[in-house]
């Protein structure tokens, strides 16, 4: 109290000087307003009360040291002050920022919110009218979200190790071989394609896979064409008049057939299709000389595509067929 009187006492005697300069009788400093008094007193006080909350920093922090707590920039606390997001709860006269401890859950909050995507103008939005309600409302927004996020990467990992598996050894095969592979039953959707070009045949394959995609999203697959046996026996081995997909689960909305599971002789060619003749030839005269009964479906699937090639001369096709005895 002592401190404070002294204060009082000088900074009023500065302001009783300048109200009636060297005539500073007892009688005029009586007269003193009383609210001057007043004035200097909360001055005083409210000045104590800042220096109060800067010195307890068990529960106030500065911006820098706020800002390290939580992970981010002061830049970013200064951004958030001044689109009214996030205010400190201090602001002294020399415009010093001080946070409470207790903002800290707040601040968190604003942290995950970020996190999950949402703008900070929807942030602020939320946080100004934040209730039980709404941040229910919200989480539920939010797992849907995050479960459709999920699914989109399961996705993309599947078709990621779809590919790598593919691709193993595919740079080392001897074109000239022909190799016995095991397959599981696999789903087929049979589409007719009737076209003298390949711009024609690569049209319609393109629409034939738009539809599909529409039907199944995010269902990996892959692009094979079926030849017919009269054709491949008679020597015909580019007479493509349909596309099949090969999805990878059972697909929706679109009728579907099955090859079966089993062992497949399989060859390879690398290069434009219609020059595939020699593999189909390869096959058959290893098939013949085995006395291998093969089935009446020769299916061709590409290993390498415009996905892994730039040219159609690099693209390697595989082509299967079931051993029936």
């Amino acid at each position: 109290m002592v401190r404070i009187q002294i204060i009082i006492g000088i900074s009023a005697h500065k302001c009783y000087h300048k109200l009636y300069g060297n005539n500073m009788s007892s009688a005029n400093f009586k007269t003193f307003p009383s609210s001057m008094t007043q004035y200097f007193l909360s001055f005083i006080i409210v000045n104590l009360d800042i220096r109060r909350y800067r010195m307890d920093h068990n529960k106030y922090m500065t911006t820098g040291e706020f800002a390290r707590r939580m992970g981010v920039t002061k830049n970013t606390l200064f951004h958030y002050d001044n689109i009214g997001l996030f205010l400190p709860e201090i602001v002294d006269t020399n415009d010093y920022r001080y946070y409470s401890i207790y903002q800290m859950e707040v601040f968190d909050t604003i942290i995950i919110l970020k996190e999950m995507g949402m703008p900070l103008n929807e942030i602020k939005e939320f946080m100004d009218h934040r209730s039980p309600e709404s941040l229910m409302e919200l989480f539920e927004k939010e797992d849907k979200k995050i479960t459709e996020q999920i699914k989109r990467l399961k996705y993309q990992q599947q078709f990621i190790r779809g590919r790598k598996e593919k691709m193993k050894g595919i740079w080392s095969i001897d074109f000239e071989h022909v190799f016995r592979k095991q397959f599981p039953n696999r789903y087929y959707i049979y589409e007719e394609i009737r076209d003298e070009t390949d711009a024609g045949i690569l049209k319609k394959t393109n629409e034939f896979i738009t539809e599909f995609e529409r039907r199944n999203y995010q269902m990996d697959y892959e692009i094979g064409y079926i030849q017919n046996e009269n054709d491949i026996l008679s020597g015909v081995y580019d007479n493509y008049t349909n596309a099949v997909i090969l999805p990878f689960k059972k697909p929706k909305g679109m009728d579907y057939q099955i090859l079966k599971a089993g062992e497949y002789l399989t060859g390879y060619h690398k290069g434009h299709w219609n020059t595939i003749g020699t593999a189909y030839e390869r096959l058959l005269e290893y098939a013949r000389c085995r006395q291998i009964k093969i089935d009446h479906i020769f299916l061709e699937t590409y290993a390498v595509n415009n996905l892994m090639a730039e040219s159609i001369e690099d693209y390697v096709t595989e082509i299967g067929v079931r051993i029936i005895s």
